[in-house]
Parts: structure tokens; C-alpha cells; sequence
């Protein structure tokens, strides 16, 4: 049996679970006493507010419980398969020969500034490759439905898995050192 790489997205969310705190807690403190005084008004600019801040809080909810990418990674002979699921709905598949893949390596679309980590949780960083008939390197993985956002130790589980499949394929130096590659 074939070995198959499963790779899942992660999230970060507390940006979004503390604009959600935030704006549920203050719609609600706009609404008070709205319900039982006789000023009931759609009108008013507290209850206009406090609507805006719970659409908010609901946009929010709504991010945070949107599914996540999964990838599964087989080689079906000399052909490298990448499906691609979010959720459970398949939305894409791409499909490269592995004996063409020249070199693997990750980069950012971003250059770093001096102070800023190497790696990082980011959607700027991409597995690139370059096949032996191209000389420019293209994303791995192009994903037509949306972006993906993957962590830097994941990228080097997919580049870990291509190359025991073709131990040929060039990475940079410092991006093997780092990932005992």
C-alpha cells in the first residue's frame, strides 16, 4: 500500500474571538434597558449601534467556524496526487510528475525585515518548484477555490515526503539544514 501525507490547516483565532467578545458584550450594553423603557425606536442611534456591533459579532462567529483545508498527498506511480478538501467537500486536485519536480523550497511573497522571525505562521509562505523544464519556480500549491494557510513545519512535511520519493530534488542548504531534510 501506498503511503499518503494528510495535512490540515490550522486556524488562528483570537483576533476574531476577541472582536466577537468584544462586540457582542457591547451591543448587549447598548441594548440595556432598551426593551423595557417606552423609547423603543429602530431609529435610535444606541439600537442602530448595538445592530451594527451584533452583525459584527455574527461575521465573526461565522469566520471562525468556516472549515478548514485538508490536503492528502499520494504518489500514483511517478505521479505526485494532491487533493485538496475543505471540509469535507473535494475542491480541487493537482497532479505533478514527481521525476520533473527539479528543486523544492519555501519562501515568502514578502521580503523579512531585519527584526523578524525566520519562519513564521503565515499565508505569505509558499511551497514553490521548478520543474527541469522551466527556469522559474511556481507554487506547489495553487489553490484556484482560495488561500491556504499552512504552518512552516507542514511545508516541510510535504518537501520531506516529495524527496523520499525522488531524493534527486534540490532544496536550499539552510531550508535542509534547518528541517533535517
Amino acid at each position: 500500500m501506498d503511503k499518503e501525507l494528510h495535512v490540515f490547516e490550522e486556524g488562528a483565532y483570537l483576533l476574531w474571538g476577541l472582536v466577537i467578545l468584544t462586540c457582542t458584550a457591547c451591543g448587549t450594553f447598548l441594548l440595556t434597558g432598551s426593551f423595557i423603557s417606552s423609547g423603543w425606536d429602530f431609529m435610535k442611534l444606541r439600537q442602530l449601534s448595538a445592530l451594527v456591533l451584533f452583525l459584527i459579532s455574527f461575521w465573526g462567529i461565522f469566520k471562525v467556524s468556516e472549515s478548514h483545508y485538508h490536503l492528502v498527498l499520494f504518489f500514483d506511480d511517478d505521479l505526485l496526487i494532491i487533493k485538496i478538501r475543505k471540509g469535507k467537500i473535494q475542491t480541487d486536485t493537482i497532479k505533478i510528475p514527481v521525476n520533473e519536480i527539479e528543486s523544492l523550497k519555501f519562501s515568502s511573497h514578502f521580503s523579512r525585515s531585519s527584526k523578524e522571525a525566520l519562519f513564521d505562521f503565515s499565508r505569505s509562505y509558499h511551497l514553490m518548484y521548478r520543474a527541469h523544464s522551466g527556469a522559474d519556480y511556481k507554487q506547489l500549491l495553487n489553490i484556484s477555490s482560495g488561500t491556504i494557510t499552512l504552518k512552516v513545519d507542514d511545508i516541510a512535511d510535504i518537501m520531506r515526503f516529495i524527496t523520499e520519493r525522488n531524493p534527486n530534488i534540490h532544496i536550499p542548504r539552510e531550508q535542509a539544514d534547518y528541517f533535517n531534510l
